[in-house]
């Protein structure tokens, strides 16, 4: 299952397949996993108000809160951050 969502995420990247991935890789408690997933779904969409805040859930359930300061530091410093209310 890794190595397909893996695949489909380097060939043609969608939220759809970046969400299923980060959820499979959180109930089997992969955290670093899910970390690696987010980035790379941040450098596809950084503009993603809703990656950025469920980026920052997930560290701030395991009360890694210097992590959650630094990546909301970062998520206002996008340029061209959508502002919606949509959740996942």
């Amino acid at each position: 299952m890794r190595k397909i969502l893996g695949m489909a995420i380097g060939v043609a990247p969608k939220e759809k397949i970046f969400k299923a991935y980060i959820e499979i890789e959180l109930q089997l408690g992969n955290i670093d996993r899910c970390r690696t997933l987010y980035e790379k779904y941040l450098e596809w969409a950084p503009q993603s108000c809703q990656a950025w805040c469920k980026f920052a859930e997930l560290e701030a359930s395991l009360d890694e809160t210097e992590r959650v300061r630094g990546l909301y530091e970062l998520a206002i410093s996008q340029p061209d951050l959508e502002m919606t209310e949509n959740k996942w």
